[in-house]
């Protein structure tokens, strides 16, 4: 079932004294399945935000509609959707947990509820023992695991997420990473933008990529890796230094790392040739295999081609 429908979405904006209109959102149609975690990808001013401020309700389309549980946008259930900011905005002052009760009250829980309700969302992001801290003490990651929690207090079945993993470290990317992959194993269903695409590429079922307010790719990373050309990755030892010489000037990247030389070959016939050549040469061949690159690079080349 399609928790997320849009259909033909569209956002112009009036700009300037002339009243010339922009584009920042073209006829975008997609729908985002019960329980899968969907990636929204695209440049900065691709239209992502302006997405997910249509489905808040905090801006209007100039045409097109979406559905959310099968209610029009407006219509639907305000406490099935959960959001995070990019940005957000909280009161450093309050501890942890005065502000997940802080938030749980204007869900309008009853008092107990929402003490009840604030230790069980600490838990589950992992601040729990940070729960009598100020939130002006937290780290970058514990304000987004706050954040998250946040989101989650009126326990809903679709969260939008937008850029959850911005300004992390590593470790904390990670945390944040397992978190939401925690959250597919509860049946929420999640969409979120990024533009770290190493996160996305773990994460996701399925993916869109939007560039210049039009939606220009949608489906799996897998089948977006697929369907690129295949580089070829070629190591071999024992090189003989004029072959070695020869390849450098054939392949699309050499390395020499321990006495093992590695070349990126850009297709499978002339990787054939220059293995061949190698052991012609006397070299033993370390590994061969295809390198469908990275969600990165895919996004880089369709992004870079419109």
């Amino acid at each position: 079932m399609a928790i997320l429908r849009i259909e033909n979405l569209t956002k112009d904006y009036v700009t300037g004294f002339t009243g010339k209109k922009f584009r920042a959102l073209s006829n975008l149609n997609l729908e985002v399945e019960e329980g899968e975690i969907f990636g929204f990808l695209g440049p900065n001013g691709a239209g992502k935000t302006t997405t997910i401020k249509i489905l808040l309700r905090i801006i209007f389309p100039t045409s097109g509609t979406a559905w959310i549980m099968d209610k029009k946008i407006g219509e639907a259930e305000q406490h099935k959707i959960g959001y995070m900011p990019e940005n957000p905005y909280f009161y450093r002052f309050l501890t942890g947990r005065e502000f997940l009760r802080f938030y749980a009250r204007l869900a309008n829980l009853p008092i107990e509820d929402a003490k009840k309700k604030a230790e069980r969302l600490l838990d589950i992001v992992g601040l729990g023992f940070a729960a009598k801290t100020r939130l002006s003490e937290y780290s970058k990651g514990m304000v987004t695991r706050v954040g998250l929690a946040q989101a989650l207090i009126t326990d809903p079945t679709l969260l939008l997420l937008d850029e959850p993993m911005s300004g992390l470290d590593p470790i904390g990317r990670r945390e944040i990473r397992d978190l939401i992959a925690s959250l597919k194993e509860e049946k929420k269903t999640i969409f979120f933008c990024s533009h770290i695409l190493a996160d996305i590429e773990m994460l996701c079922d399925r993916v869109a990529i939007l560039n210049k307010g039009e939606l220009i790719k949608l489906g799996t990373v897998r089948e977006m890796l697929s369907s690129g050309q295949s580089n070829y990755v070629l190591s071999l030892d024992k090189v003989p230094p004029e072959t070695a010489l020869q390849m450098k000037q054939s392949a699309a990247k050499y390395e020499e790392i321990g006495g093992i030389i590695h070349l990126t070959i850009p297709d499978r016939e002339t990787a054939q040739k220059m293995a061949e050549s190698a052991i012609s040469a006397g070299a033993t061949i370390q590994e061969f295999r295809p390198d469908r690159g990275t969600l990165e690079d895919y996004f880089v080349r369709e992004v870079g081609a419109k």
